[in-house]
């Protein structure tokens, strides 16, 4: 059986990375694909090695770029690559361009996507899957049926992911005596009229109590922030257990905001997405959307513990009790469609 992934972004390598792996060593045949932004093909091909890496497209972060050569002309690469690839099934997440090309070879491809705000996403997903999977945030109906976790929870779960302090040491950093904070760039339609830069505009009024590591996306905004700031490097090893260990988690990006709750710690939100996905953290009181101008405050209640959190392990084991495991759940749906 030969299964297509489509990677596009960081955030869909580490949901499909367990369960490449797992499908790999079970001996099923795993074309990787992978667009050409920033760092990913890099840290791609670091996380799946040895598996090969096909680097098909490039996306530069701007708007013409992302039409036309991330989807345009990517469209017929990609086309061309797999013509004579023999797939049996195809996985991405949202990535309708992958979905068009197999619906036209007549090849099963399947969209695992949370973000049906976006709704002319949501109708090319549709178009262009044999089926399409989200967070219990809609209601199920033909193709769209629902897995009962966030996407981030294929590599966060108790199941898969340790924390190693050891990590910690290279940065000179303590447990819980620091703040983890992420900057994304707003070179994507996601995080079009987003303000660039909006940590920056409350980055010195933050306690000083606390060191700051730094994820910043766009390093060219360096400047912006405080020098002092440790500022990572890509591709970082072990982020997770950085971001794990660390007092609380900054982002003006919603998926590292949402890594964070789901480690148990309190997750900042300081981003201007509404995003169903998102509530289902909120409601646990983990993950708080807070205005920028607001940011400093609400960090110092909570490090005052003037706003209470759950313990972080109590509050992992229940997730780990309540959501499903997203790893299997990959694994068993695409070799449902494994020929007979």
């Amino acid at each position: 059986m030969t299964i297509l992934i489509d990677i596009i972004h960081p955030a869909h390598l580490n949901l499909f990375k367990k369960a490449i792996h797992i499908l790999h060593k079970k001996g099923y045949h795993v074309i990787i694909t992978c667009i050409n932004r920033g760092r990913l093909p890099d840290i791609v091909k670091k996380e799946l090695a040895p598996l090969k890496v096909n680097v098909i497209g490039r996306h530069r972060g701007t708007i013409w770029s992302i039409i036309v050569e991330a989807n345009i002309i990517r469209f017929f690469k990609v086309f061309s690559f797999i013509l004579n690839k023999r797939v049996d099934v195809g996985i991405s997440f949202g990535s309708f361009l992958i979905g068009f090309v197999l619906t036209i070879m007549r090849k099963p491809n399947i969209h695992l996507s949370d973000d049906p705000e976006r709704k002319m996403n949501a109708v090319l997903e549709l178009m262009s899957c044999t089926e399409r999977y989200l967070p219990p945030i809609v209601h199920p109906k033909g193709k769209t049926k629902t897995f009962n976790a966030l996407k981030e929870w294929a590599y966060l779960s108790p199941e898969y992911f340790i924390p190693d302090s050891r990590v910690l040491e290279q940065y000179r950093l303590k447990p819980k005596e620091y703040l983890f904070i992420r900057e994304v760039s707003t070179g994507s339609l996601n995080y079009k009229g987003q303000e660039t830069g909006l940590v920056g505009t409350f980055a010195e009024r933050l306690s000083k109590d606390f060191k700051v590591i730094f994820s910043l996306e766009d390093k060219l905004l360096v400047d912006r922030y405080p020098s002092d700031w440790i500022l990572l490097k890509e591709p970082v090893n072990d982020i997770h257990s950085i971001i794990y260990y660390s007092r609380l988690v900054i982002s003006s990006g919603d998926s590292m905001a949402r890594e964070g709750a789901m480690l148990g710690n309190p997750g900042i939100y300081c981003g201007n997405r509404e995003m169903k996905a998102n509530q289902l953290l909120i409601n646990k009181k983990m993950l708080y959307k807070v205005d920028p101008d607001k940011v400093p405050e609400f960090v110092e209640e909570i490090c005052l513990n003037k706003i209470k959190v759950k313990d972080q392990n109590q509050f992992r084991q229940e997730l780990l009790e309540e959501w499903d495991d997203v790893t299997l759940f990959i694994i068993k749906t695409v070799l449902k469609n494994q020929k007979q």
